[in-house]
């Protein structure tokens, strides 16, 4: 399923920036009373514009915190967070706040509508906040409403929509104040197997389309490695795996030659490679059963 519509890359006049996102040394440390919980220990990894970066790892290894970090949400100990040449990690909290709502859209797990606004309205809520609002406004949100293939729910209030529909105008909404980056924490986590499909074709098709924004996806889903550009796993609080756009298209069985076609010659397949990701896939498996196990037998069992 393909949301490309290339009117509206006239429609939106979005800047194709060139900024390369870079995170250098990062070490964040939350205190629990008397203890310190270190989320990020040292992470180094970096971010480039027109690529999906799809981030796993074990619950707890730090995953979410580097994205609440790229997204000014939370503050590093030390360490640097380099966006277009600039450390936002030294910014003041009015820079951080400007640089939130300008830079950065936001899609998470649970969608974060506002249920008594239609679809049309939780889009233009962060134009709203950003006081951006143009006469032009209308018809940019009916191109976004396009992109996410929406024009005929743009009236239906979120109890209206499916999972799937939710998530689409969550996306859209992220992508209302133009960000340099998209931030998303499970876009697929609470979706069924043809909502998922359909949400990671227009997660793809977004970056396609844009190939100035930068997006970054943090999961336990495997599968999300298919639209990827590159891929990071982290564990403790750094980076211990990272597979390139090259290993990411020999695991997902789509070798190239030179030419763009497909070849069986591209690149000799590293058995390494494959067996590291197998093993960090039956982790990410292992993570989601222990998930529902827990999730079942709270309902079994409230308290």
């Amino acid at each position: 399923m393909s949301y490309d519509n290339t009117t509206n890359r006239e429609t939106y006049k979005y800047t194709q920036s060139e900024g390369l996102l870079q995170i250098d040394d990062a070490i964040k440390i939350y205190k629990r009373g008397k203890i310190e919980v270190v989320a990020l220990r040292g992470l180094t990894c970096d971010f480039k514009a027109g690529e999906i970066t799809v981030i796993m790892g074990p619950s707890g290894c730090g995953k979410t915190t580097l994205l609440n970090m790229i997204g000014g949400l939370d503050r590093l100990n030390s360490g640097k967070i380099i966006v277009n040449g600039e450390d936002i990690a030294q910014y003041t909290d009015n820079q951080v706040e400007q640089y939130r709502r300008k830079k950065i859209g936001f899609v998470f797990q649970f969608m974060n509508l506002i249920p008594e606004l239609t679809a049309e309205e939780n889009i233009l809520l962060p134009l709203e906040l950003s006081k951006t609002l143009t006469p032009q406004t209308a018809q940019f949100v009916d191109s976004l409403l396009e992109i996410v293939g929406l024009t005929d729910r743009k009236t239906h209030r979120p109890d209206e929509l499916s999972g799937g529909e939710q998530q689409r105008v969550s996306i859209a909404a992220a992508l209302a104040n133009n960000p340099d980056i998209i931030l998303c924490d499970e876009p697929t986590g609470e979706l069924d197997t043809d909502s998922k499909r359909v949400i990671m074709a227009l997660l793809r098709s977004v970056i396609e389309q844009f190939p100035g924004k930068t997006m970054i996806i943090v999961s336990h889903d495997s599968e999300l490695k298919e639209i990827a550009d590159r891929m990071y796993y982290i564990r403790d609080g750094a980076i211990s795996h990272k597979f390139s756009k090259e290993d990411l298209r020999e695991l997902n069985g789509e070798t190239q030659g030179e030419d763009g076609l497909p070849s069986s010659t591209y690149r000799p397949i590293d058995s390494n490679r494959v067996k590291e990701m197998a093993l960090l896939e039956l982790r990410e498996v292992d993570h989601y059963v222990r998930d529902k196990i827990e999730k079942i037998e709270k309902k079994l069992h409230p308290v």
